[in-house]
């Protein structure tokens, strides 16, 4: 069942708003957009009125069957016969799985187009059929408003993908090529070679693609299209060529095909047993056929290397008749596959990473002008359609919060005017490291005696004292011999406050390290690379030392907390890393376990995939309240949930399961407790933008200011808006969306906006506004940390530690 979500909230008067924020005018990144229905209807069918569109929708069958997810060879086959069926029913749009008319079609036409000769399609022939389903009107105002708290949520869902269908088409019919599935086309003719000079004086070469990516967004006032510039580089290095330097190991890595429209596939495993001379029956022709002699025949490619073994994807289909879901092993050619992305070497070499970026990134000037030129060559194609998009009508309302005030020690403040802020005075809380100890190898005996000399002076400036530590020398790099080390200390003199590793580290011994200290034992550790201090030794001291100061759990500062928020509101943050351990999803749950949201409760729940139950996610939510209780001497009596977004589909899991679960955590801790929630699902990859206009001795268009919000006009009726926090000096801003699943507090719009905003400034590893509130990018941190070094869960020791960061 579709859960509707819930409205807007009223907001303060016009004169308590005005305290808080000021009224302000932003470019966009959306056109609107107006179907106009034509003044005569050349249907085949009975006449319509002559002021609504109406659009026909056909379920598109095909004899033979074919897979319901084979979508490529679906759009080879309406490719194919395009001419033949436009002939008869003029212009169409095609889905994949249905067909879109502006005419109702007779039998007659429908039985013209079944009867079409032959389509022919990879030595395949094909035919086509046609069924009615349903029609919808186009123009019809409550259609286009996707208004998710309203019952035409389904009806505008029909539209906007009615319309989407078109654009693509559009696209395809000039030539360009969608990369992936998320409506990103690219020019694949004009791509740019990249070479890149190694340290060793090695090269690789990639190629950058430049395209732009688009989307008919619903909003509360109208129809709006989302133009916006996008990017992808491709390695010319071959999965073969990788295989050969890697030992045979691809799995868990992502290939692209250009022989096939450029199709991604995720390596499930390398099959050493098969070769190109290896053979398989061919469905179409029942026969055996070698892959060499399959791809010579479908693509004109001739094997080079037969000895080389192949990848296998696993895909995941469901069969055209009983729609059972199964899983078909993919064997693909190594030599003919590109790796995707860039390669951690690649990403370290400052060079390559700036000549990457002028293919990237651009300046917000770049961006948006790109924007436009796009917008006017997709509206010159679709004006004679009825489609009427208008680039110029990109100007709308929004409002920047002030900056909220940041306490420092000694009674200071920090300047957050401009967001960002320098720390030049002594932190919340007074602050020693004492009985600590600092394990190195004998080589870099030096380097650290350097090191703890320039953390002492870069401490001074936060009122940190730094007592000298406890070496612990070592002779090697093997991470048994250290962390029998740091037992053995630990059994004669106790646990030390923290342990500080030092040395360039390989990530065997840091990850064995991080796990002894963080699982095993339950200490705060902190490793130190000497070459971070090279460039600017005492800046990086500096950050070091807060971020020590951190974990330890000590207040580096205070955000004042907006008026009206309830004094004890609990916060939290969850985030699900991107890597998995053992195929189950890490996700981070952060909670505020204090009035003043600088304290935080931290715990990871690694769930099973598909798993509804989320009993984890209940007791967490149980033992962060027994945190909060045990801190304050009292319990939240509201609740504000900040919940990393994982698309459209993830709403309705948020909804029927997560919020769920949550609620059962209150049960769990008292049977009668029932505090105020709110819980929003947060985006931060989505392709709007929004733009200062030229001002002053600006001439060209700039980054949002920290603090910028959108709250009408291209959101829609349900509760949600859009938040530039942080302050973007370079490249152009993303904003974040906020969408309110859950709502049953008093809270009025404007001080859930200022709330979302302070927040931000909370995290102590950054010394200004980041795109999140706080308990939700540490939740980020903790679930990357788990997932990527420790792959388990720390020592309850430190559920009250940001040992994460």
């Amino acid at each position: 069942m579709l859960q509707q979500l819930p409205k807007r909230p009223p907001k303060s008067s016009s004169q308590e708003i005005s305290k808080i924020c000021r009224n302000i005018k932003l470019l966009t990144n959306l056109f609107t957009m107006q179907v106009e229905a034509p003044q005569s209807s050349d249907s085949d069918g009975p006449q319509g009125c002559v002021y609504k569109l109406l659009c026909y929708q056909y379920d598109v069958e095909f004899s033979p069957n074919i897979a319901e997810d084979n979508r490529n060879l679906r759009y080879k086959i309406f490719k194919e016969a395009r001419r033949d069926i436009e002939q008869i029913i003029g212009k169409f749009s095609f889905s994949g799985k249905s067909l879109f008319s502006m005419k109702n079609l007779s039998i007659v036409k429908l039985n013209k187009i079944k009867n079409i000769d032959a389509i022919n399609v990879d030595g395949q022939k094909y035919s086509i059929l046609l069924r009615f389903t349903k029609s919808f009107e186009v123009n019809d105002e409550s259609a286009q408003n996707k208004d998710k708290t309203s019952i035409n949520f389904k009806k505008g869902n029909q539209v906007t993908q009615l319309l989407n269908i078109i654009l693509k088409s559009i696209m395809r019919d000039e030539k360009f090529q969608e990369i992936g599935k998320n409506s990103k086309f690219y020019d694949v003719n004009s791509k740019s070679d990249i070479i890149i000079k190694s340290r060793d004086g090695s090269t690789s070469a990639l190629e950058a693609y430049k395209g732009f990516t688009f989307n008919v967004t619903p909003t509360q006032d109208r129809l709006y299209l989302m133009v916006d510039y996008c990017s992808r580089i491709i390695r010319k290095e071959t999965a073969l060529e990788y295989l050969k330097n890697n030992n045979n190991q691809l799995s868990g890595l992502s290939v692209i095909t250009k022989y096939n429209n450029y199709q991604t596939y995720l390596i499930d495993r390398v099959d050493d047993k098969k070769t190109p001379s290896s053979t398989f029956l061919n469905q179409k022709t029942k026969t055996q056929i070698s892959f060499a002699q399959y791809y010579k025949e479908r693509y004109n490619i001739q094997i080079r290397d037969m000895k080389q073994p192949l990848l296998v994807h696993k895909r995941k289909y469901r069969e055209p008749n009983t729609n059972i879901q199964k899983i078909e092993e993919v064997y693909l050619i190594p030599e003919l596959c590109n790796m995707t992305g860039m390669t951690d070497e690649q990403r370290e070499n400052f060079q390559a990473m700036k000549e990457v970026a002028t293919h990237t990134k651009l300046t917000p000037n770049e961006r948006y002008q790109n924007s436009v030129k796009n917008c006017k060559f997709l509206s010159n194609k679709t004006s004679s359609s009825g489609i009427k998009i208008d680039e110029k009508s990109n100007l709308i309302d929004a409002v920047q919060l002030r900056a909220p005030k940041v306490t420092l020690g000694g009674n200071k403040t920090a300047n957050t005017e401009r967001g960002n802020f320098d720390m030049r005075a002594p932190t919340l809380d007074k602050i020693e490291f004492k009985d600590w100890s600092l394990i190195c190898n004998k080589k870099d005996d030096q380097s650290a005696d350097n090191f703890i000399d320039t953390l002492k002076k870069a401490s001074q400036t936060f009122g940190i004292t730094v007592n000298d530590p406890c070496f612990l020398a070592q002779r090697d790099w093997n991470a048994n011999n250290w962390i029998k080390t740091l037992d053995e200390d630990f059994s004669n003199n106790g646990l030390p406050q923290f342990v500080l590793s030092f040395g360039q580290a390989n990530s065997g011994l840091y990850s064995g390290l991080k796990r002894f200290l963080t699982s095993e034992v339950g200490i705060e550790s902190q490793h130190v690379n000497p070459r971070s201090l090279q460039k600017n030794g005492m800046s990086v001291a500096s950050k070091i030392a807060l971020q020590i100061a951190s974990k330890l759990g000590r207040r580096i500062w205070q955000v004042e907390t907006p008026t009206g928020i309830d004094k004890h509101t609990m916060i939290i943050g969850i985030e699900t890393s991107m890597k998995k351990i053992n195929k189950q999803q890490v996700i981070g749950v952060v909670a505020s376990i204090d009035k003043d949201f600088t304290k935080y409760f931290s715990d990871v729940e690694i769930r099973k995939e598909n798993d509804t139950t989320f009993p984890t996610l209940s007791k967490i939510v149980t033992k962060a309240i027994q945190a909060y209780v045990k801190n304050t001497k009292s319990v939240p009596a509201e609740v504000i949930v900040y919940r990393q977004g994982l698309g459209e589909g993830q709403i309705q899991q948020s909804c029927n399961f997560e919020i769920k679960a949550i609620q059962n955590g209150f049960i769990n801790f008292k049977k009668d407790y029932n505090p105020r929630l709110a819980f929003f699902q947060v985006n931060r990859k989505i392709g709007q933008k929004f733009y200062q206009q030229p001002q002053g001795d600006k001439s060209e268009v700039s980054n949002p200011a920290s603090g910028t919000i959108v709250a009408s006009q291209v959101v829609q009726n349900n509760f949600e808006f859009f938040m530039a926090a942080q302050n973007c000096n370079s490249g152009v801003c993303t904003p974040t969306k906020y969408t309110c699943l859950y709502n049953n507090t008093n809270l009025k719009e404007d001080q859930i906006w200022q709330l979302t905003y302070y927040q931000t400034f909370n995290y102590y590893n950054w010394q200004g506004p980041v795109r999140v509130p706080a308990a939700m990018k540490y939740a980020e941190k903790l679930a990357k940390f788990v997932s990527d070094t420790i792959q388990e869960s720390a020592n309850e020791n430190l559920a009250n530690s940001l040992f994460y960061l």
